[in-house]
């Protein structure tokens, strides 16, 4: 399927600079990465000292009611969770010409993704923990009354805290959805989401998904940890999107405990939501069983990663944009793809 790939331009005249003091407390050091939806910074409070990272609202964008409000729910997501394994949102605010910006705590450590290609795939049990803590974001997501929508391993970020590794911190919630009836605007057949980690009635019947999509997600999480790829990874979105649809997943092709075995398959990665787990709290208890029966040590540790590099996984992550771009005939629907730094146009 062809593709037309265009790269994200700025808005000079808005957009901050090196220097540049924000809300009259936090100075700019550096422009960490820039994506479809915003631009990420590198920034330090000038009173505490403290680093953050600060996304700021392409000022083209800022006059969209749609992608205004996905920002600032974005904010509001990251900001009211509250959980150790959910990205901080600090502070938010707007510039002068009303150009929208969130703080958000910063991150030193990998992306998932990074990790996976750098060791192909994870030991089982350290696949389990990572699972069982994203499951346990999740919930506090989950009964705060938003769904993600966009759980993958590009969205996961590992960090160490204190004497723990492998930390894990689930971030942009930008596609997130309030599931308090009335809170979004319809959005009928529009598809969000990156399509390797889709559910399946993400894609069928994209404005009914709910919090059991990201069920579906932690599935093709916890199989991507265990085999180094997703289920339904063929590089041709299109085909990708039916698999999901139509296809029983892959086996494994590595032998893991048999009751691990029927969490993924059985349980997580169901095609009807009805039929799969239901609510996350059940997930954690049987992580919790599988951490308990699994002999071994602890979590291996994570390389020691530059500033350059854990700025630019951190950033990249944040900036990413997840947006309707295009249209795909045979789904009659947009479909937005996930690169960062560019906008890409997908057309059958």
């Amino acid at each position: 399927m062809p593709a037309v790939v265009i790269p994200i331009t700025s808005n000079r005249s808005t957009e901050f600079q090196p220097q540049d003091v924000v809300d009259g407390r936090y100075r700019i050091v550096r422009k960490l990465a820039e994506g479809g939806m915003g631009t990420v910074f590198l920034a330090e409070h000038m009173l505490i000292r403290r680093r953050v990272a600060i996304k700021q609202l392409h000022g083209a964008l800022a006059s969209d009611p749609v992608m205004l409000h996905r920002f600032l729910s974005e904010a509001a997501a990251a900001g009211t969770i509250g959980h150790p394994h959910v990205i901080e949102s600090t502070d938010m605010g707007f510039t002068r010409g009303g150009v929208p910006f969130i703080v958000f705590e910063y991150l030193e450590g990998c992306l998932l993704s990074e990790e996976i290609q750098r060791l192909g795939r994870l030991p089982i049990r350290r696949a389990v923990v990572i699972a069982r803590q994203l499951a346990s974001a999740l919930e506090a997501v989950h009964n705060a009354q938003i769904a993600h929508l966009d759980l993958k391993s590009d969205n996961v970020f590992l960090t160490q805290r204190g004497n723990v590794l492998d930390h894990a911190k689930l971030i942009d919630f930008g596609i997130s959805r309030s599931l308090v009836s009335g809170a979004e605007p319809p959005q009928r057949g529009i598809l969000m989401g990156t399509p390797e980690f889709m559910a399946p009635e993400q894609i069928t019947a994209p404005e009914s998904a709910d919090g059991r999509a990201d069920i579906y997600a932690l599935g093709v999480v916890l199989y991507e940890m265990l085999t180094g790829r997703c289920p339904f990874d063929d590089g041709d979105v299109q085909q990708v999107l039916q698999r999901v649809i139509h296809d029983p997943p892959p086996p494994l092709g590595r032998a893991v405990p048999a009751a691990l075995e029927h969490l993924v398959f059985d349980r997580l990665l169901v095609k009807s939501p009805a039929q799969r787990i239901q609510r996350m709290a059940e997930i954690t208890t049987m992580l919790d069983a599988q951490i308990a029966a699994l002999s071994g040590g602890v979590p291996c540790a994570l390389d020691t990663f530059d500033d350059a590099s854990a700025d630019l996984a951190l950033a990249l992550a944040l900036a990413r944009p997840v947006w309707p771009a295009g249209s795909v005939s045979q789904l009659d629907a947009p479909i937005a793809i996930d690169a960062p730094g560019w906008e890409v146009e997908v057309w059958p």
